[in-house]
């Protein structure tokens, strides 16, 4: 996270970007209610900031981000990624999808630090590549 911070900072300092807030989320961007998501929200309400600057989209959010983005387009804000998504086949992403639903269930059930995620999702991971998807 630092390291992304860190290139945020760069790039806006590099575009002539006045920074207003930096916010981090240390909780997956599929969870709706992450806080850092309902301050973006707060401060476009307010219209106190009119640019997000994000690494890479699914920073923002993971699922949904059409929505988030139409929120905050709609505020005034532009969103700006630094690192856009890249263009993949649509099994691929089906496949990354399910890898973070997968993950994100698994944490709830057992925090998500633990050895059995990590090996639940490298496992998941392996078989879906391993048989295309099947």
């Amino acid at each position: 996270m630092d390291r992304q911070l860190e290139l945020l900072r760069k790039y806006a300092q590099k575009k002539g970007y006045r920074v207003v807030e930096e916010i981090r989320d240390r909780v997956s961007g599929l969870k709706g209610d992450r806080r850092g998501i309902k301050w973006i929200f707060d401060l476009a309400e307010k219209g106190l900031i009119d640019k997000v600057i994000v690494t890479y989209p699914d920073r923002l959010a993971r699922f949904g981000l059409k929505y988030v983005e139409r929120h905050l387009n709609y505020c005034g804000v532009l969103v700006e990624y630094i690192k856009p998504k890249e263009q993949r086949e649509p099994r691929g992403e089906l496949i990354d999808d399910l890898v973070s639903i997968i993950t994100s269930f698994a944490g709830k059930l057992y925090g998500m630090r633990s050895r059995k995620v990590k090996k639940l999702k490298e496992t998941v991971e392996r078989e879906l590549r391993e048989n295309g998807g099947n």
